[in-house]
C-alpha cells in the first residue's frame, strides 16, 4: 500500500470518528447543561376576602386562575401567624397527593404515604423530598391575592 494512501485513510477514519463523537457529545451537553429559558412572570389572582382570613390558624381555599386561556384550579392553605400571612400549595412534593391540615397536631399530613409538614411548609417526616410550595401573597383593597408564575 502506498504511504500517502495509508495516511489519507488514517486521517479520514479519524475525521469520521471525530464527527461521530461530536454527534453524541453535543446532544449530551444540551441535556447536562440547563438552558436558561424565558423567566416566568408572577401574576396575582384573587383568593378570598381579607375578612375571611383567620387571625391565627389555617384556612383552606381554592384558587381559580387562567393560564394560556385554560381555566385551572389549585387548593391553597392560608396560614396566618404573628409573622404574617403565608400561602402554601396543598400538593405534596412527593407524588402530588393533596395534603390535609391536622388541627390537633398543627401540621399538614399527606394521606398517601404519611408525609408530614410544619405550618411553615417545611418537611418534617415521611418520603417527601421538599417542602410545600410557597406562593407570594399580598392584600390589596380588602382582597387576598396569591401569585402564580405564568
Amino acid at each position: 500500500m502506498d504511504p500517502n494512501r495509508r495516511t489519507f485513510i488514517t486521517k479520514s477514519l479519524y475525521g469520521a470518528l471525530t464527527i461521530l463523537g461530536l454527534g453524541f457529545f453535543i446532544p449530551a451537553a444540551r441535556i447536562l447543561v440547563p438552558s436558561a429559558g424565558p423567566e416566568k412572570a408572577t401574576v396575582f389572582y384573587p383568593l378570598i376576602s381579607e375578612d375571611e382570613v383567620p387571625r391565627a390558624g389555617v384556612k383552606r381555599a381554592e384558587l381559580s386562575y387562567t393560564v394560556s386561556g385554560k381555566e385551572r384550579k389549585a387548593r391553597v392553605f392560608l396560614v396566618s401567624s404573628p409573622e404574617g400571612l403565608t400561602a402554601l400549595s396543598a400538593t405534596c412534593s412527593h407524588l402530588g397527593c393533596l395534603v390535609n391540615y391536622r388541627k390537633d397536631r398543627r401540621e399538614f399530613l399527606c394521606p398517601c404515604h404519611g408525609g408530614r409538614y410544619e405550618l411553615s411548609g417545611k418537611h418534617i417526616a415521611g418520603p417527601p423530598p421538599a417542602p410545600l410550595t410557597r406562593f407570594p401573597v399580598k392584600v390589596e383593597k380588602g382582597v387576598v391575592l396569591v401569585g402564580i408564575k405564568v
